[in-house]
């Protein structure tokens, strides 16, 4: 490890985005008559590190960071971002990711050995 290694720290609503991906699925819908058909629908998605909820019980609790895939409006979400970068993100009624904005700084990961 190195000798002054930086800690992260999130502030509230704080995101590190991980990756993307996006594609098509398959899924039934009804058309005009009533007829279930399979249709290919897009679909996007954003992966991102957030902290553990600092709740605990006495048959709960959890420390350090979690993985989190969130759906996303489009692919417009991630355009100017890279991984690493830290953001806040902004969510539709559905609960869909329709914007991230950088909050101006990057996470670096240093390998670990155990």
């Amino acid at each position: 490890m190195s000798e002054k290694m930086k800690q992260f720290e999130f502030k509230e609503g704080e995101w590190v985005v991980t990756g993307w991906a996006e594609g098509q699925m398959e899924t039934e819908r009804e058309d005009d008559r009533g007829n279930k058909v399979t249709v290919m629908q897009p679909y996007y998605q954003l992966f991102v590190l957030s902290p553990c909820s600092s709740f605990k019980s006495e048959n709960y609790g959890a420390s350090g960071l979690k993985a989190e895939k969130r759906r996303c409006a489009s692919n417009a979400v991630w355009k100017d971002l890279h991984p690493m970068d830290v953001v806040n993100l902004y969510f539709d009624e559905k609960k869909r990711v329709v914007m991230a904005v950088s909050a101006g700084r990057s996470v670096q990961l240093d390998e670990v050995s155990f």
